[in-house]
């Protein structure tokens, strides 16, 4: 879901205090902030693990380079 839908799904259920409001949205931004931390570390091991299959393929030639 997106933000906005998250936030008006959550303020549906709230008794609309602005504070509460607030925080809500904090908690929503935190999560989807680990959320993109998680695939950006995914990305991360998937580049490394090509990297290292290369350089196994090639007999090291270009580790150098790294």
């Amino acid at each position: 879901m997106s933000y906005a839908h998250c936030r008006q799904s959550f303020f549906e259920n709230l008794e609309g205090n602005p504070r509460d409001l607030k925080q809500l949205k904090m908690n929503i931004n935190r999560a989807i902030e680990e959320v993109n931390e998680r695939k950006l570390r995914k990305v991360a091991r998937n580049m490394v693990k090509r990297v290292d299959k290369c350089i196994e393929m090639n007999g090291h030639h270009f580790q150098h380079l790294l």
